[in-house]
C-alpha cells in the first residue's frame, strides 16, 4: 500500500493477513518457539478436565487460561491466554474466539469461554464474572460445569435440561465445599450461557441447537437462505435482569428486594448491602436469601435448515451493552464462514470502539462465532485416516 501527500514522504505499509479461523491463531503460536506470545498472547497446550468424558473418538478443546496475579497488569484490551488440545484444524465447523480484557485498573479479564467438539456435537459456553474474585469464580465454573454436563449426557443425550440443572447443583455443592471457593463465591460470581450443537438423529444430517443460561451473556442463532438476503436472527436468552417482570415477582416472593434506578437504567437486586444487576447467576451465595437464583432457564430447541446459511454467536455483555444482537451478526455475517476468527476480531473491535465513545470504562468483551457446516459427514471433527494417527474419529 502507497501511501503519499501533506508534504510527508511517500512510504509503505505492511499489512498483516489476519487469522482466519481459530485454529490459525493457535497454528501460528505453536510454530513459534517455546515461550513466544503471539498477539493472541500465550497459547498452551493442555486438555479440559471434560475431555475424559467425551472419549472414545477424536475430542478437540480450546479454552481460557486460568487467571493469575499478574494478568492485573497486562495491557488493557490484550487477549485472553488460550489453552487447547486436539488437531483444531480437523474441526469441520468453523471457529472463531476472541476474549479482550476491558479497561479496569487493578481488575484482570473476568470473561471465560470454552469449546469442546466431537464427532457429533460442540459444546461451548461463555462465562462472565463480577464481584473481587469474579475471574476465579467464572474459571472454576468453566473447568467443572462441562464434565457435569457431559456426564449424563452420555447416559441419555436427549436429557439436556436434568443433565444441565443437576450440573449447576453439583457445582454449587462443590464450590461451597471447597473452602477456597466458598470464601471467593460467597461475593463474586459469573453469569453462564451453554450451547450444545448436535444431532436429534445420529443417521440424519440435521442440527439441532439446544441453549440454557444464567445471568446476561446473550446467544444467539442466525439464518439466511442466501447471500442477498438479509439474517434472521433468533435471540435465545432472555436476560436474567431483577426488573424483569417474572424475575422481580419470583424475587419479591422471596422477601427480595428489587431497586429501580432513577436514572432509567436496569434495575438492582439489593443484597446486604450490595447491588447486583442481575437475577440468576452461579456464586453471590450471599444474596441467595435475596431472591437471587442459580436455576438455569431453557430456550427452545432450533433446528438449523439445511438448506440455508447458518450462524450461533455467544457474547458477554461487553458485545450486547454497546450494541443490538442484529447488529453483531449483521457484522459477523459480512465474512465468509472460513473467516470466522477475523469475523469475531471485528466485532469485538467495533465493541471496544463503542465502549470508548460512550463510557470511561471498557467491559471485558469475549465472543465465540461458530458457522455449522453440513454435508457429508457432518461431524464436528474430521476424519484422519493416517496410518501414524493416535486416535480415530467415531463414524457420524
Amino acid at each position: 500500500v502507497i501511501r503519499a501527500g501533506c508534504g510527508l514522504r511517500e512510504r509503505r505499509l505492511t499489512l498483516e493477513r489476519a487469522p482466519r479461523l481459530i485454529c490459525d491463531v493457535i497454528d501460528d503460536a505453536v510454530c513459534h518457539v517455546e515461550g513466544a506470545k503471539t498477539s493472541a498472547g500465550p497459547v498452551l497446550p493442555r486438555r479440559h478436565p471434560a475431555q475424559e468424558l467425551q472419549t472414545p473418538g477424536a475430542v478437540v478443546s480450546v479454552w481460557g487460561s486460568e487467571t493469575a496475579e499478574k494478568d492485573k497488569y497486562v495491557p488493557f484490551f490484550a487477549q485472553k491466554s488460550i489453552n487447547f488440545d486436539g488437531q483444531l484444524s480437523r474441526m469441520k465447523h468453523r471457529l472463531g474466539i476472541m476474549s479482550h480484557r476491558g479497561h479496569k485498573p487493578e481488575q484482570p479479564n473476568q470473561d471465560e469461554f470454552f469449546v469442546l467438539a466431537r464427532a457429533d456435537s460442540v459444546l461451548l459456553g461463555v462465562l462472565d464474572g463480577h464481584g473481587p474474585d469474579g475471574h476465579d469464580v467464572a474459571h472454576f465454573a468453566q473447568e467443572h460445569l462441562p464434565t457435569h454436563v457431559m456426564e449424563d449426557l452420555r447416559k441419555d443425550h436427549e436429557s439436556w435440561q436434568p443433565a444441565v440443572t443437576a450440573a449447576v447443583t453439583r457445582l454449587c455443592k462443590e464450590a461451597k465445599e471447597d473452602p477456597e471457593m466458598c470464601k471467593k463465591s460467597e461475593n463474586s460470581g459469573c453469569t453462564i450461557t451453554l450451547l450444545l450443537l448436535d444431532r436429534p438423529d445420529a443417521a440424519g444430517n440435521k442440527l439441532r441447537v439446544r441453549c440454557a443460561h444464567l445471568g446476561d451473556s446473550i446467544a444467539v442463532v442466525a439464518s439466511r437462505k442466501s447471500k442477498e438476503d438479509s439474517w434472521t436472527v433468533t435471540q435465545l436468552t432472555d436476560i436474567h435482569r431483577p426488573d424483569r417482570k417474572d424475575e422481580m415477582i419470583r424475587i419479591q416472593k422471596a422477601g427480595g428486594t428489587v431497586i429501580m434506578e432513577e436514572d432509567g437504567s436496569s434495575g438492582r437486586l439489593a443484597a446486604d448491602g450490595w447491588t447486583l444487576a442481575m437475577s440468576r447467576c452461579f456464586g453471590d451465595f450471599h444474596a441467595h436469601v435475596h431472591g437471587l437464583s442459580c436455576e438455569p432457564e431453557f430456550a427452545a430447541d432450533v433446528e438449523l435448515d439445511v438448506d440455508h446459511e447458518n450462524l450461533i454467536l455467544v457474547c458477554s455483555d461487553g458485545v450486547w451493552d454497546v450494541m443490538p444482537p442484529a447488529q453483531a451478526v449483521h457484522i459477523v455475517g459480512k465474512f465468509k464462514p472460513d473467516e470466522a476468527q477475523s469475523a469475531v476480531e471485528k466485532l469485538v473491535s467495533k465493541a471496544q470502539l463503542r465502549w470508548q465513545e460512550c463510557s470511561d470504562v471498557v467491559d471485558d468483551i469475549t465472543a465465540v462465532l461458530l458457522w455449522p457446516v453440513f454435508g457429508e459427514g457432518l461431524g464436528a471433527v474430521k476424519e484422519d485416516h493416517s496410518e501414524d494417527a493416535e486416535e480415530k474419529v467415531e463414524a457420524p
